[in-house]
């Protein structure tokens, strides 16, 4: 008996049009992305040497990355068509994309604007998620600045704004961790939200068969 070959399972969502235009209008001296520079305290990432604690910083990052899943895919296209798509990275390595950098101290204002236009200078890997965040020591006062660069394609303005809000609190929290079982992980929410929403569905199936067998049922006539 011969057996057919599985044929693999390929997961990924298409780019709709408008995000579809930015990677069509970047070229090499018109770079589509989105940038901001956020200056902090150190804090408990100070370190003894006055620098920052970088794979602490990591560890968080990307404790928070099960929240925003497109920072871990990468853009692909669809054979003969040529349409964009995301695709999970496979190869994904948050030391790629949290850089450490630093200012020769102390580090003022000037400095660090000069050192955000060279950074935002350089076009995003299309190899890679499209985003990396450049933690910068040496500022004065022992602070530190984190230069976020995002592609349009992946963000606009509010959206920006929307991965701010994951990385920040306006409250002490605990330290997330990072949920394990990555695409496991994902698979085990999204079977489970099918479930409740399966669920959801057989009672609303079910209302519906008792409202019309209410209404198939001859009512008694008055007075009888």
């Amino acid at each position: 008996m011969v057996r057919a070959a599985r044929v693999p399972s390929y997961r990924y969502e298409r780019l709709p049009v408008q995000d579809g235009s930015f990677l069509a209008f970047e070229d090499p001296n018109s770079h589509m992305t989105i940038g901001a520079t956020l200056i902090f305290e150190a804090g408990p990432l100070a370190t003894p040497e006055g620098g920052i604690d970088i794979e602490r910083l990591r560890a968080y990052i990307a404790s928070r990355l099960h929240q925003i899943p497109r920072y871990r895919q990468r853009l692909d296209w669809v054979p003969v068509e040529g349409h964009p798509v995301w695709v999970d990275d496979d190869h994904f390595q948050i030391g790629y994309h949290v850089r450490h950098t630093a200012l020769p101290r102390p580090g003022d204002e000037r400095a660090l604007k000069r050192l955000s236009a060279r950074t935002m200078s350089q076009q995003l890997d299309r190899g890679k998620p499209l985003w990396e965040a450049w933690a910068v020591e040496g500022l004065e006062a022992g602070r530190f600045a984190l230069i976020m660069k995002t592609h349009h394609c992946m963000t606009d303005g509010v959206g920006a704004v929307d991965l701010a809000t994951v990385l920040l609190s306006t409250t002490r929290t605990r330290r997330s961790r990072t949920p394990r079982g990555g695409r496991r992980a994902r698979r085990r929410r999204v079977a489970s939200s099918c479930a409740t929403s399966s669920c959801a569905s057989r009672a609303r199936r079910s209302r519906r068969r008792r409202w019309r067998g209410a209404r198939s049922r001859p009512r008694a006539a008055s007075g009888a």
